[in-house]
């Protein structure tokens, strides 16, 4: 079987979109989030074991907080670090607390001065354990789309744990803007 080509406009992005249809999508990514958080109990949030996933829901609700949090604190100086987080906190264990930080990071992911960061930063990224970060040259933009891939990645494993505690999950929750474009071209072609 020979797979479809690829459309030529998902793989050619708008360069006049720039930073900002990122944070658009990180701002919606968040606020999709932030609905399925309010559908859940406070017992189902903070959960865990759920099913054979060892964390809870808040768990990665505050992963991919950080990402985000992260993002904005380090691109200001120009060095972006995502592997000092804080583990255990009220994040991961209060919807309340959960919902506050995903409105403040939307807020700031916006009133943030994204004419006035360097155009090239540093990425520390542990790659081992064991062995000292590594230091690479990035982008913001570049590491904008990190943190909305990032993101879409951990809300993936949001909805394989919200279904599996029996709650609805919105249809394209989790999924990346590739395969909504796809799933979207194929019903469209048919």
């Amino acid at each position: 079987m020979t797979p479809e080509p690829v459309s030529p406009h998902l793989c050619t992005g708008d360069p006049a979109l720039g930073s900002s249809g990122a944070r658009r999508a990180l701002a919606g990514l968040l606020r999709q989030l932030f609905e399925l958080i309010e559908s859940l109990s406070d017992e189902e949030y903070a959960r865990k074991p759920v099913g054979v996933v060892e964390s809870s829901v808040g768990g990665h609700v505050r992963h991919n907080l950080d990402h985000v949090a992260a993002l904005l604190h380090g691109l200001p100086t120009g060095h972006v670090c995502y592997d000092h987080r804080g583990r255990g906190t009220d994040v991961e264990r209060d919807r309340r607390t959960a919902l506050d930080t995903i409105l403040r990071l939307e807020g700031a992911l916006f009133a943030f001065a994204w004419g006035e960061i360097p155009q090239l930063i540093t990425l520390s990224a542990l790659v081992a354990p064991d062995l000292p970060p590594v230091l690479a040259q990035t982008s913001p933009a570049r590491e904008l789309a990190f943190v909305v891939s990032h993101t879409i990645h951990h809300n993936a494993l949001v909805r394989v744990m919200v279904k599996a505690l029996g709650a609805d999950v919105p249809a394209d929750f989790g999924y990346a803007p590739s395969t909504i474009a796809y799933k979207g071209s194929r019903l469209c072609a048919h």
